[in-house]
């Protein structure tokens, strides 16, 4: 989670609600910052090995604000139930629970021109989907992208990051291996805020250092490597091999910095592609997409652990974003964020749709005609009364914030919570034989993931169905490359 940005919330509220200015100086700041840090392990039952012993009172002042019993792991029946979000004031939607939600009847235009093009004409079409955590390891995402490219045809894997930021990192379709890169993940904000297109970055400038992306044995075809990299004064190069043999050189010095991207062509089939510095200055690369050539749709899994979407408001600098939304020109854009908010009863909500507008805002600078998804998160349980799982109250307030946004700024809606049942499906997703949930109430086994990534894809599709059963004769548009 962003800490951090947890402890400014609690900061902004105490000063909102008039406390002396002199409370927030230097000092006051600096403790206030070390009992946070130190009760959070109280908090986050993932980080239990780090508590110390702290005062009971330092842990109820830390609670005081919050009503969310999170860290409790069985609280007596006379325990209250924590306070229900109520219900939102909007009209209700008139899409079927699993659907996808346009009220505008226009969001996913430009999607479906290019769904159609794929069918008529043999084009691609591509999906880059953002995110939290829960598709880092691209459990839901490679079932999405399976079943659209059993429908349509695959047009290749899509963007992979250069290397592995956290350790379960990973991409169904490609193998993928590196060595010697510092990894610098959107979430940790160091330095100049230039992320790349999947929000981190990876440096480095020994020769030793490598990192390889294959499809060799799996069944995948590439005719194509793009690499995407930071073009900047000083920069070093990278040795390119195919296969284990030399395939040039990508130079990344330039006199100004700006995103670099070189495409690396190769005959159609199974490849392995791997980067080396050459050992004459720093690199920095952001990952890499994988082309087939072929008709069909590719499928970007660009989750970020920890993240949430103020990031891509605050965090990730918006021209370079912009370089690269435009390079990798994506037909649908998914944003897929909430688990992370939804840590935290009291995540402001003005904050979040102000942060979610200019996110939409920055897409569509870039992207003027691409269309746009919010994908709602998923239910996440925590410990109630009893011990007893129940829904965080956050996520249903998320989901009505998410669905009154999608409608304002015309981008579509996807109810994810209510598609995988709604109030208390944690519960009985943790019941289930085999286990659709993760022990942690947030990440969905692969089982879990497989019947989300049905879930959301079977609702793209039936969409799709749905316009081009409603304008079989109109004539269509064209997409191109």
């Amino acid at each position: 989670m962003i800490f951090t940005q947890a402890l400014t919330f609690r900061l902004r509220a105490a000063s909102a609600q008039n406390m002396p200015h002199t409370l927030f100086g230097k000092t006051a700041q600096t403790l206030i910052c070390f009992i946070a840090f130190a009760v959070l392990p109280y908090c986050i039952p993932t980080l239990s090995s780090y508590r110390l012993p702290l005062p009971t009172g330092v842990l109820s002042l830390f609670h005081q604000s919050t009503t969310t019993p999170a860290t409790v792991n069985a609280a007596p029946a006379s325990t209250p139930q924590p306070t229900r979000v109520a219900a939102s004031t909007q009209p209700p939607s008139t899409a079927k629970p699993g659907e996808i939600e346009d009220p505008s009847g226009q969001a996913l235009a430009h999607l479906f021109t290019a769904l159609q093009n794929v069918e008529t004409d043999g084009g691609q079409a591509r999906i880059s989907h953002y995110g939290d955590s829960p598709i880092t390891n691209d459990g839901i995402t490679a079932t999405a992208r399976r079943k659209l490219q059993q429908r349509f045809g695959d047009a290749g894997h899509g963007f992979v990051l250069a290397a592995k930021p956290w350790g379960w990192y990973q991409h169904d379709g490609v193998v993928q291996d590196a060595r010697g890169w510092q990894s610098n993940p959107m979430w940790i904000s160091r330095g100049d805020h230039l992320f790349g297109f999947g929000g981190a970055s990876f440096t480095a400038s020994a020769p030793n250092a490598y990192a390889s992306f294959s499809t060799v044995e799996l069944g995948h075809s590439v005719a194509g490597f793009d690499v995407y990299y930071l073009a900047q004064p000083g920069g070093g190069a990278l040795e390119v091999e195919v296969d284990g043999a030399s395939a040039g050189r990508i130079v990344t010095a330039d006199a100004t910095t700006h995103s670099g991207f070189q495409n690396i062509s190769v005959k159609p089939g199974e490849h392995k592609l791997t980067l080396r510095p050459a050992g004459n200055g720093t690199v920095r690369v952001f990952g890499v997409a994988l082309d087939s050539g072929m008709r069909g749709v590719q499928y970007d899994s660009l989750g970020v652990n920890g993240a949430f979407v103020g990031l891509l408001a605050h965090y990730q600098d918006e021209a370079h974003w912009a370089e690269q939304l435009r390079q990798r020109r994506p037909d649908l854009v998914i944003l897929a964020y909430g688990a992370n908010e939804s840590e935290y009863e009291n995540w402001p909500m003005e904050q979040y749709e102000k942060d979610t507008r200019e996110v939409v805002r920055r897409i569509r600078a870039a992207l003027p005609k691409a269309s746009l998804l919010f994908v709602a998160p998923m239910d996440r349980g925590q410990r109630g009364p009893g011990g007893t799982i129940i829904t965080r109250p956050m996520i249903p307030k998320l989901v009505a914030a998410q669905r009154r946004l999608a409608a304002e700024t015309g981008c579509a809606f996807f109810d994810t919570f209510t598609a995988m049942g709604g109030d208390g499906t944690v519960a009985r997703w943790r019941e289930a034989r085999p286990r659709l949930m993760g022990g942690d109430y947030l990440h969905p086994t692969a089982e879990g993931a497989e019947i989300v990534g049905a879930l959301l894809s079977d609702a793209l599709l039936k969409a799709y169905e749905t316009h081009k059963n409603a304008s079989t004769s109109a004539p269509l548009a064209t997409v191109t490359r």
